[in-house]
Formats: C-alpha cells, sequence, structure tokens
C-alpha cells in the first residue's frame, strides 16, 4: 500500500507521459487488472469494432489475450501495471475501466475516464463504506474525517479520493446503485449516469445461442438443465479459503423433484477468491471458475444461486429462480461487509442451512418469484432497458475524433 506522500510523489513522476500527446482516437480497457477479457468493458468494445471497425485504436489490459483478440490488426495489448500500460493509460483519449484505475496514474485533463463497474443494484458495501473495526470513520458529503484509522482505512480513503479526482463518468444500473456507490466511492452524484450496465443488455433479447456456447465450452449436454453457484468474494482472512459447503446432491435431487429433467451442478468462483476445498467437491461438478464472462454462465444457468454477490441483480433480469445460501449470513453482515439494502428486501429469497435452501428450491412458485422481482427492481429503481451498451458508446464517440 502507497501512503498519501507515495501516491503523490508517484503521480507527479507519471506526468512525464504527458511528453507525448493524446490520441484522439485512442482508448484503453481495463477488466479487473487485466485478469478478463469480459463484463461492461468487452461488450463496449464488441460493440466499437463492430461499428467504427479501425477507425479507432483499441488497447486492451490483459495478460493473456484469447485467440479472437489476437486476430485483430487494431488491438493492442498490455500488462498491468507494465511500462506500456502507463504509456497507453496516458496517452489514450478514452479510458474504460470496471474498477477503479490505480490512483498513482493522473489522469490528463482532455481525457474522458469511464468507471463501468462490475455490478449492479446495491447489495453488499464496499470502498470506504465498509466497516472497519480498527477505524473509526466519519463520512459526509465533501468532507471526510478519519481517526484512529488503520493503514488499510486509509488506503482505502486515498483511492477513493483520486478517483473521484478523475472520474468523469460513472455507470449506474439504478438508483439505488447511484446513491450507495456515490457515498462508498465519494463521487459526486451528478457523475453517475442512469443507463443501465453493458453487460446485462443480453437479457433483454434471445441468449439461446449463448447458453448453447457456454454448455458446449464446459462440456454439458444441450439437454441437460444447469444449477449455477457463484459465491461472492470474502474480503476478512477469516473467510479467505472457501468451503463447499452446499449439499450439491440434495440440492440437484430438490430441482429435479421441482422442475424434472437431469441437472448438472455449474460453480464459479470469485476471480479474486483463494483457494477452494476440492475434497468437497463431486467429481460430476463442473468447475467453471475459470469462464471468463460471467454473463454467458447465467445465460445457461436454469437456476441461480448466490449469496451476496450483486449477479443476482443481472440475474433478476432474466425472470428464472433463484436464490441465496447465507450459512455465514450473521457473520458478513456484522464482521465483513454489511448491506446496503437489507437482505429480506434483495429479489431472492435466503436459506441460511441446506435444509432451508432444498425447502426454497421444492416450494418455488414462479408467480410470487416475478413478483418479488419486480418489487425488488422497483425499489431500486431500475434503469436497465437493453441499451446501455448502445449510450454508452454513444457518449465515448462524442469525445473521439476520428
Amino acid at each position: 500500500m502507497l501512503t498519501e506522500v507515495a501516491i503523490k510523489i508517484v503521480r507527479s513522476c507519471m506526468k512525464l507521459f504527458c511528453l507525448f500527446p493524446i490520441r484522439q482516437n485512442r482508448i484503453i480497457f481495463n477488466s479487473q487488472k487485466g485478469t478478463q477479457y469480459a463484463c461492461n468493458p468487452r461488450y463496449i468494445f464488441e460493440y466499437l469494432v463492430k461499428k467504427y471497425g479501425d477507425k479507432l485504436q483499441y488497447i486492451w489490459v490483459l495478460q493473456k489475450p484469447p485467440q479472437t483478440l489476437l486476430n485483430l490488426s487494431n488491438v493492442k495489448f498490455v500488462s498491468y501495471n507494465s511500462l506500456r500500460y502507463f504509456y497507453y493509460q496516458m496517452t489514450s483519449k478514452v479510458i474504460v475501466a470496471n474498477i477503479p484505475s490505480p490512483c498513482y496514474i493522473p489522469k490528463r485533463k482532455i481525457q474522458f475516464m469511464i468507471d463501468t463497474w462490475h455490478g449492479g443494484g446495491a447489495y453488499k458495501k464496499v470502498g470506504i463504506s465498509v466497516p472497519k473495526q480498527e477505524s473509526l470513520l466519519s463520512y459526509s458529503v465533501g468532507k471526510i474525517k478519519t481517526l484512529d484509522a488503520s493503514d488499510n482505512t486509509k488506503w482505502e480513503l486515498n483511492k477513493a479520493y483520486y478517483n473521484a479526482l478523475d472520474t468523469n463518468v460513472f455507470l449506474s444500473s439504478c438508483r439505488g446503485f447511484t446513491e450507495a456507490m456515490s457515498q462508498s466511492q465519494m463521487i459526486p452524484i451528478e457523475n453517475y449516469l442512469e443507463i443501465g450496465m453493458p453487460r446485462n443488455d443480453i437479457f433483454f433479447g434471445d441468449y439461446s445461442n449463448i447458453a448453447t456456447k457456454a454448455k458446449q465450452k464446459l462440456g454439458i449436454g444441450l439437454d441437460k438443465k444447469v444449477i449455477l453457484f457463484a459465491p461472492t468474494y470474502r474480503g476478512s482472512v477469516k473467510q479467505q479459503r472457501f468451503e463447499m459447503c452446499l449439499d450439491i446432491e440434495n440440492c440437484i435431487s430438490a430441482a429435479r423433484n421441482k422442475w424434472g429433467g437431469d441437472w448438472v451442478f455449474v460453480f464459479r468462483m470469485h476471480i479474486f477468491s483463494n483457494s477452494l476445498d476440492k475434497e468437497k467437491i463431486p467429481d460430476h461438478a463442473v468447475n467453471a471458475s475459470q469462464y471468463d464472462e460471467m454473463q454467458e454462465l447465467l445465460c445457461m444457468a436454469d437456476v441461480f444461486i448466490t449469496d451476496y454477490s450483486s449477479s443476482q441483480w443481472d440475474f433478476a433480469l432474466t425472470g428464472k429462480p433463484g436464490f441465496l445460501f447465507t450459512p455465514d449470513l450473521d457473520y458478513y453482515l456484522h464482521e465483513d461487509r454489511g448491506f446496503y439494502t437489507p437482505i429480506d428486501e434483495w429479489a431472492f429469497p435466503y436459506a441460511k442451512s441446506n435444509e432451508e435452501l432444498c425447502e426454497l428450491i421444492r416450494s418455488f412458485d414462479d408467480a410470487k418469484h416475478k413478483l418479488k422481482v419486480q418489487r425488488h427492481l422497483d425499489l431500486l429503481g431500475s434503469v436497465e432497458d437493453g441499451h446501455a451498451t448502445e449510450k454508452t458508446c454513444d457518449l465515448i464517440m462524442k469525445q473521439m475524433t476520428i
């Protein structure tokens, strides 16, 4: 972690890159620090490539570019935190990322930075809203006061401060997201663009071909039904090792009794989660943790189970059955992160035990489910309409010169 003084020194050194001119048609994309070709940046990129082709110069921060991208002549790749990354970040007209850009890289005045974030709704707390037992943090609009803050808390404050300083537009999926994130990210409400998430546009059309693609990549028969389990990130040291305490066999049995058919259990760990207790995973369960694009897995899933992940917002848009498995709810609520919105108001019902989860599956009522989902979307003020990608790209093109 860099101290505030160190951040200022590095930012000043980075200004040496200002000797290089900004390319008016250059745009750089970053998804999860270069670890994935996925999420909102991917959908924005693919739309721009399809509509504008080689009129733009595309830079992707990617450690392992997929072959489909390597075949494109107008795309360059850089590794996160490399010298080439610093150069292209400082000379691109538009910056698109689904996490805040590094606080030690300043944005030049004529650059345009879009933070797409990587989740919708308002669920688990993030940023400076996350409770810190070792610190006392007082936050009000425009002012931050820290009392006896730990180094980690100071680091979060510094990241939030510089991200707010450099971000021009922050995409939002709903009014609830805007209000929650404006506090946790220190970014004024007027900087939020409430148009939905580009990655969710696919749920407003026929995505059966995407579901087929995902099954084929994972080796799942097209006639199989899928339960997808995707737990969220555990931030505390106590929970860094994830244990599969969900009863897979009984979960599949409950789904078979409820809906019939043959079922496959697929799980996907969070990208930043540590090791998984593999001894508790049946051989026939499918590990999709290395599958980059979560949205394709959501298209494939007939039933989705998560815990506190914002992916529940995305899946709610599909109308398909969703459930929350929360055996550590009390710990997560009171000792880890806490929530913006009370869990009883979320779109899906929650279960603290395997028995409760199986009963929720067996007693699932589609009509009640749809009403609960709609109430939740209305409560948070959803703006998802299937046109977020187009609207974002129109905004981007207003900044570019081609």
